[in-house]
Formats: C-alpha cells, sequence, structure tokens
C-alpha cells in the first residue's frame, strides 16, 4: 500500500527516531573532543617537544603565551600583591606584564583564600574543567551531525583561545549554563540558577543581562526574584562600590583590526582607514547600531521566524536566551578579545535546530554556519593572511579577512537580538506586559511548569 506521508512528514519521522538512538553518546561528543584535545596539548606541553605545541597553537590561530593560563594569572597575581598591602587599582607589580587590575573586585575575594588555594596552575585546570564540564549541560544533537557540529564550535580558536589562557569568562560560561539548564526545573533550582547568573554578573558585569530570563516567571514570583537580584547589586555596590569605579575606568580598548571584536569595530577600523574624525566615527557606530536594531526588530515581526523560534523545546529556548544576551551583552558594550566569542557555543545547539526547517528564514538556515566562522576566525585568518607570499599585500588581505569576520559578526548579533526579542514577548511577563493573555493556551510559554 502506498504511504500517505509526503516527503517531508517521512524526514521529520526520521528525525525524531534518531532522537532517541544513542543520546547520552550525543551530549558526551562536544565534551569529549575538547577534553582529548586539552589531553593532547597538555602532554605536549608538559612532556613534548614545546615547539611543537606552539606550532600547533599557531596553527589553530593562537599566539601562545610562554606559559600557560595567563589570564588566570591576571587575578591571581593581583591577589598576590593585594596580600602585600598593594593597590592593585594603580599598579600591579605582581603581574608579567604589569597589568593592573580591571576586573570585577568581587574576585579579589580570593585573597582570603590560604595561598596554596590559588596558585595558578591549579586554579587554571579548575576554570577549564568547569568549562568542560558545562558542555555536558548543553542540548543534546538531535542526531549525529549537529552533535559533532557543536563539537566543532566547542573546540574552535575562541574556545582553544579561552582555555589555553584559563580566561575567567570560562567561569561565566558555566555559571549561565547552569542557569540555563535549571530554569525549566522547580522554583527552588530554578531560584538556584538565578543566583548563578547574578554571580556571573558581579563577577564581569555584561552577564547580568541573563536575568531576563526570570521573565518566564508569574508575576508575584518574578517581583520576587527582582527584589533578590536587586538587593544582591546593592549589597555589592555599597560594599564595593569604590573600587568597581576604579575598575571600569580600566577597561582597555584594542587595535581596530586584530583579534578583537564589538560593534564599534568597523567604524573604528573604516575611520583608520579613512581617516574620518572621532565624531564622524561615533556617527557611523550609532548608525550601524540603530540600523542592526531596526533589521532585528523587522526579522522578530516575521510571523515564520517567531513560530520557528518560539517552536524550540524549553531546553534549546533557556540555551538560547542565555547564549544570545551573553553575545550581544558583550557585543555592544566594549571590545572584546577573540576568546569570548565562546558564549556562541551556547547557542549552537538551538541555531543547528532553526535550520533544520528550510522554509524558514534564510538567515535562520545559515546562523550555525555564520557562528562557525566567527569562532574560528582567528584560525582561518591565519591560513588566508599566508596568502601574502603569493599575492604580496599583506595590508590588504588583513583588511579583506576583518571585513568577512566583521560581516559575519553583523548577520548574526541581529538575528540573536530576534531570537531574544522573540522569547521575551512570548515569556509568561513579555504576554502580561504586551496584552497577550488571551493567546496563552496555544502560543509556547519560554518555559514551562508556572
Amino acid at each position: 500500500m502506498p504511504s500517505d506521508r509526503s516527503p517531508n512528514s517521512r524526514i521529520s519521522l526520521t528525525e525524531n527516531e534518531g532522537e532517541k538512538d544513542q543520546p547520552l553518546l550525543r551530549r558526551l561528543i562536544p565534551f569529549l573532543a575538547v577534553v582529548i584535545a586539552f589531553a593532547v596539548m597538555t602532554v605536549l606541553y608538559v612532556d613534548g617537544p614545546l615547539p611543537v605545541y606552539r606550532r600547533i597553537l599557531r596553527l589553530w590561530g593562537i599566539d601562545p603565551y610562554p606559559f600557560v593560563f595567563l589570564d588566570t594569572d591576571t587575578v591571581l597575581s593581583a591577589v598576590r600583591c593585594l596580600r602585600k598591602g598593594v593597590d592593585v587599582f594603580v599598579t600591579n607589580p605582581c603581574d608579567p606584564e604589569g597589568r593592573v587590575f580591571d576586573y570585577s573586585p568581587l574576585w579579589l575575594l580570593l585573597a582570603k583564600l590560604p595561598a596554596w588555594m590559588t596558585e595558578i596552575v591549579p586554579t587554571g585546570l579548575i576554570v577549564d574543567s568547569l568549562f568542560f564540564l558545562s558542555l555536558l549541560l548543553l542540548p543534546v544533537g538531535r542526531n549525529w551531525r549537529e552533535a559533532w557540529l557543536v563539537a566543532l564550535a566547542a573546540i574552535s580558536t575562541a574556545s582553544a583561545f579561552a582555555v589555553e589562557r584559563a580566561n575567567n569568562d570560562l567561569v561565566l560560561f558555566a555559571l549561565c549554563a547552569v542557569a540555563a539548564a535549571l530554569a525549566s526545573r522547580s522554583k527552588g533550582l530554578r531560584l538556584a540558577g538565578y543566583a548563578a547568573a547574578l554571580l556571573a554578573g558581579l563577577l564581569k558585569y555584561y552577564p547580568l543581562t541573563t536575568l531576563a530570563i526570570t521573565a518566564r516567571e508569574k508575576p508575584r514570583r518574578f517581583a520576587l526574584v527582582v527584589c533578590l537580584v536587586l538587593a544582591g547589586i546593592g549589597l555589592f555596590l555599597l560594599t564595593m562600590g569604590h573600587d568597581l569605579t576604579r575598575a571600569l575606568k580600566l577597561i582597555p580598548t584594542g587595535i581596530w583590526f586584530g583579534d578583537m571584536f564589538g560593534s564599534s569595530t568597523v567604524a573604528g577600523g573604516l575611520s583608520e582607514l579613512l581617516g574620518w574624525s572621532g565624531s564622524a566615527r561615533s556617527a557611523v557606530h550609532v548608525a550601524m547600531c540603530l540600523a542592526g536594531l531596526f533589521w532585528a526588530l523587522w526579522l522578530a515581526t516575521r510571523p515564520r521566524f517567531a513560530a520557528a523560534v518560539n517552536g524550540l523545546d524549553e531546553p534549546r529556548r533557556h540555551f538560547l536566551l542565555v547564549g544570545a544576551l551573553l553575545v550581544i551583552s558583550c557585543y555592544f558594550t566594549a571590545q572584546n578579545i577573540g576568546y569570548r566569542a565562546v558564549h556562541l557555543i551556547m547557542v549552537m545547539p538551538s541555531l543547528l535546530a532553526l535550520a533544520r526547517r528550510p522554509q524558514d528564514s534564510f538567515l535562520l538556515r545559515w546562523s550555525p554556519l555564520l557562528a562557525l566562522v566567527v569562532l574560528w576566525a582567528e584560525g582561518w585568518r591565519y591560513w588566508v593572511q599566508k596568502l601574502e607570499n603569493i599575492i604580496g599585500d599583506r595590508d590588504a588581505i588583513q583588511v579583506f579577512t576583518w571585513a568577512v569576520r566583521e560581516a559575519a559578526w553583523w548577520t548574526i548579533v541581529p538575528v540573536l537580538i530576534a531570537c531574544v526579542t522573540v522569547l521575551l514577548v512570548h515569556s509568561e511577563m513579555g504576554r502580561i506586559v504586551f496584552r497577550m493573555n488571551g493567546n496563552r493556551g496555544t502560543e509556547p510559554k519560554l518555559a514551562g511548569g508556572v
């Protein structure tokens, strides 16, 4: 008897059956990929030829420092000097680069721990391990292809750079992954997740935006959570506000054509190339931000786009919201060194699920590729710049690769803004604010159980 299912139905059935096939193994793939890569590089660093280790990192797109876990030592060097009575917001002779302390003063509470608990190698290993373990919290790939693509993101240049330096953004990634993973659990576990997001925000400011996930709560509980969050922030400002002000004044900026990214990079790069004034650069920056925002809002109002985002399962909606907020907030608040793109890993499972529906938005279909282009940016830029031996114009190649990277950023970020807009508008509080109560029975919630 001929089947009454359409070809699309058969494809959907096959994929749904695949979801039940060895989900634990698919969940382990990103975790095992980074652990195996880390183990191999550790052996090369400790017992293997050190030049081979450094050569591999350069091929990965990373310029290795003479010792590992440099960014962990940024904090620990300040802790060492603080124990000696040095004002680390003014000078930090304990740091090998002489960098003053420009992080949240909350990190300096580590100075209260015994010295043996703040050694650089054990602490760096803890930071990296938290990141590795947090990958197990990501929504499992619905087929082997998705699992391997998430693994490809997990071993990207941005990820390897952050792990090699044991940068504290990996701690933020882990805390926010916990918040996303607990968002659909019981009330008590959700509260613990919000506390993790708050801690991430107090450690580096921009993750405070991830607390928008509390919009999935009903009004009374939402008000309670907001009051607790404000109390926590108020206590932080009361006890550490002076040092916080000094730290904010020390946040560095970088060169426009290097490995740093942010919303100001294109305007800054063009101003350097074309000799624009500071006011012209600022005007172009503002215009680009407004254009990106309007584009994102236009996308969010497209019925198919909104239906696709709302059609995700709960874990993918939570990780998409939290991960997108991390990327958006750091993108628009400052210039960021390349490793901070690591937060895109958190949204990869959701982007891959959205890309499986070819009848929907063209941008959604290509968004996972754009995320990988950005995550591997310094890797492929390194290889393309090798063409200077053939072309003979290093500056032209550098500008070309920079332009491709920035185009990818300015495409993926509006998509993420649109996704965040859809998720917040259709959250519990969003429905109340936008008077969508009449649709509660038919539209999916940001999370269930409320």
